[in-house]
């Protein structure tokens, strides 16, 4: 009885411990016995060659897992002990670290090409310097623009470079309203050259990146102002349009508001416009704020009754003046009689400034047009080249 209790007793042990599983067999097996478990559950690839190699082989892993990141001195040592029948397979047992110790050189080869990473720094360098810190000042609505001492003025210190002894009749071509399209904005920034002024909208939501990727790229970029059309309030430039109705502190806040959404620009251009440039008395307090603070002015003459070339040559303001716009109607045979109208205005008066829009038709067709100047005696130039400054009286 006691011997038939004991053995259920044993047998209910056991069910209730379940089947064995084949890691507990391993750890229970002798030493001896374990070069006859299969290579396959030890070494992921097994070794093709004598039978006599699998013997030796499953010893090795059991031993090398353990060692082997510190120990590539032992692997070495195990060589020389197994019989000669296993230096067939000892060599590929010994082949691994080889290849390791070799894997591991080559990375240090390919490593002298982290000289690329060091690139950025130039272009660091250049977004850091899209603007003087002479030239900035703080103000509830950000970093706003000032002249600087020693007659240091952003409309000089932002313009792009160009050769004041060049003889040839100047066409500056403006890029208007850029900002709200990201790729219209990225064509221009890419697509054309960087004698071509950018102006952007202060409502646009990537300023801060596109502003020095535009001045990187060679560009001299300006700040498009919303001012009052004829046509408000049908048509709307903005929450923070300068309006007539409105009181020069007001304006002035407005523009205040819109000259801190980015810096770096050497001046300002009038979106739409038409009614607020006709109006003396509220252009007046915005130009001479505009002077003041070292920019210069683009009249767009969205109305051929604008004021504004008149108010900024009184105050001696560095002002230009828009002579076509190139895509008033958006087609291509539109946009080639306004550029062929630039070619005979700049040879007649050795100027002329084109304002288009970042239509990809118009970005088209300057990109076919702007190779041909030269070879017609003509140069494309920055539209800080084409400023007029006359003095008052």
């Amino acid at each position: 009885m006691l011997l038939v209790g004991g053995v259920g007793a044993l047998g209910a042990w056991l069910a209730a411990k379940g089947p064995e599983t084949a890691a507990q067999r391993v750890l229970r097996t002798p030493r001896a016995t374990l070069s006859f478990i299969p290579p396959e559950q030890r070494q992921p690839r097994p070794q093709p060659p004598a039978a006599a190699a699998p013997a030796e082989a499953p010893e090795q892993p059991s031993v090398q897992p353990p060692v082997q990141p510190p120990q590539t001195a032992e692997a070495p040592a195990l060589v020389p002990g197994p019989a000669p029948a296993a230096p067939a397979a000892t060599p590929p047992a010994s082949t691994p670290p080889a290849a390791t110790q070799q894997a591991t050189p080559a990375p240090a080869a390919p490593a002298p090409a982290e000289p690329a990473p060091v690139a950025p720094p130039p272009e660091r360098r250049q977004v850091v310097l899209a603007h003087n810190p002479a030239l900035i000042e703080n103000s509830p609505h950000g970093l706003l623009p000032k002249a600087g001492e020693g007659g240091l003025v952003a409309w000089r210190a932002y313009a792009h470079p160009f050769d004041p002894a060049e003889q040839r009749p100047r066409i500056a071509i403006v890029i208007n309203g850029l900002g709200l399209s990201g790729a219209a904005t990225e064509a221009a920034i890419q697509d054309l050259p960087s004698q071509v002024t950018l102006a952007f909208t202060p409502y646009a939501a990537r300023l801060q990146e596109w502003i020095p990727t535009a001045r990187a790229a060679g560009h001299e970029v300006m700040l498009a102002l919303p001012m009052e059309p004829i046509s408000f309030p049908q048509s709307d430039p903005g929450p923070q349009t300068l309006l007539t109705s409105l009181s020069p502190v007001e304006n002035l806040d407005r523009m205040e508001w819109a000259l801190g959404r980015f810096t770096g620009y050497v001046g300002v251009v009038d979106l739409e416009g038409s009614r607020f440039t006709t109006s003396e008395q509220s252009l007046l307090p915005i130009l001479q704020a505009v002077k003041e603070r070292g920019l210069m002015y683009l009249d767009s003459k969205r109305a051929s009754t604008s004021l504004a070339s008149q108010v900024a040559a009184n105050i001696d303001l560095p002002y230009s003046v828009n002579s076509r716009f190139l895509d008033s109607e958006a087609s291509r045979a539109a946009i080639d009689r306004a550029l062929a109208d630039l070619e005979r205005l700049a040879l007649s008066t050795g100027s002329a400034v084109g304002i288009g829009h970042p239509y990809p038709v118009t970005l088209e067709r300057l990109r076919a047009w702007l190779p041909t100047l030269s070879d017609k005696g003509l140069v494309l130039a920055p539209v800080t080249a084409t400023v007029e400054r006359r003095a008052r009286g």
